[in-house]
């Protein structure tokens, strides 16, 4: 009971139909620059008949981990539209390209997910290019406002809600053991779990996204990207960001498969306390259940079947440790590349 904590300023609204109120969200602003997968059209052109269509501009280009070349082209369009509010309407890579944007001008975002990613609860950034994912944290790309519709994820392919809901585990799990950690943070990254877990069940015994089970994984998620955005993320994260950014695997199917081997990774480095909270609301061998809730639900389990190459191994290692930071475990070499290869076979044993 020694800590520091920061609590992160934003608006959020959850419920069924509560992208009803985004036309009195906007009221105060008179140009909205929406942004979005064409999927979301409709719902994104029906802000902006009851806004007036003079009002919203809309750009439908999204690419997964924010490319520089698409942010040049957004920013052509925001500079020609001027617009004063960001309406960030899907998954990580629409919000992500609406940070982007807002990190350059400091115009505020308002966003909608329609994944589990998380990524709308934080300050922090990523942009693409060929040398690999640069990342930073700034309050300018803080979203101001959060609106979290069940109704705008009931939709999504089980095998999406899977891994976007196992992506938000990752984010809780780190969240339980940070460094910087406090009890308060750990406190809301164990609720995250409890009620991912339960939603990841749910689905897999009713191979459907049931409504209970996609609000509980929505509201797991939004606890994700709450601890995500207050204590610092370690191993786990920098290994995902490094197999997504690196080797242009996908960022949520990384995220699923590595954290059962991160996990294990970090396990004899853990207090008793810690440990004894992840069995608390996992089980008595927690590395095995993160694999269980992620492949009994449809989700991958290995490196291997999402595309990642085992002659990359020593690189991705490399990449990692080519700039130092911290973990509860000490990062060796040699041990990161067994567990690579381990999270390779998709095999937790040895």
């Amino acid at each position: 009971m020694n800590f520091t904590y920061t609590s992160y300023p934003n608006q959020v609204y959850f419920g069924k139909g509560k992208t009803d109120e985004l036309p009195n969200i906007l009221k105060d602003y008179s140009k909205v620059m929406a942004m979005g997968e064409e999927r979301w059209e409709p719902q994104i052109k029906k802000v902006a008949k009851e806004i007036g269509e003079e009002n919203l501009y809309y750009f439908p280009e999204i690419i997964q981990h924010v490319p520089q070349s698409l942010v040049d082209k957004a920013m052509i369009k925001l500079k020609e539209e001027k617009p004063d509010v960001l309406l960030a309407f899907g998954g990580g890579s629409a919000v992500g390209l609406a940070k982007a944007l807002a990190l350059e001008t400091d115009i505020p975002i308002i966003a909608v997910p329609t994944t589990y990613s998380g990524s709308e609860q934080t300050n922090i950034w990523g942009i693409s290019t060929e040398e690999g994912k640069t990342t930073g944290k700034s309050m300018k790309v803080m979203p101001k406002v959060v609106v979290y519709d069940p109704d705008l994820t009931s939709s999504l392919p089980l095998s999406l809600a899977v891994t976007s809901g196992m992506n938000a585990m990752a984010h809780l799990m780190e969240a339980i053991y940070a460094p910087n950690g406090n009890p308060v943070t750990r406190h809301h990254a164990l609720l995250g779990v409890e009620y991912i877990k339960k939603g990841l069940e749910i689905l897999a015994k009713e191979k459907q996204l049931t409504e209970e089970a996609n609000t509980d994984i929505q509201f797991g998620a939004y606890l994700a990207g709450k601890c995500l955005c207050e204590v610092s993320m370690s191993l786990h994260h920098k290994m995902a960001h490094v197999l997504g950014g690196s080797f242009k695997l996908e960022h949520s199917y990384v995220h699923t498969v590595l954290q059962s081997f991160v996990l294990k990774y970090q396990w004899d480095s853990l207090s008793d306390e810690i440990k004894t909270d992840f069995r608390q609301v996992l089980g008595h061998n927690p590395a095995h259940k993160l694999q269980e809730l992620s492949g009994n639900a449809g989700g991958p389990t290995d490196l291997k079947s999402i595309g990642f190459k085992i002659d990359d191994i020593e690189k991705a290692v490399e990449t990692v440790l080519a700039k130092p930071y911290e973990n509860v475990a000490p990062l060796d070499k040699s041990k990161l590349v067994d567990m690579l290869h381990h999270a390779y076979e998709g095999s937790l044993e040895g």
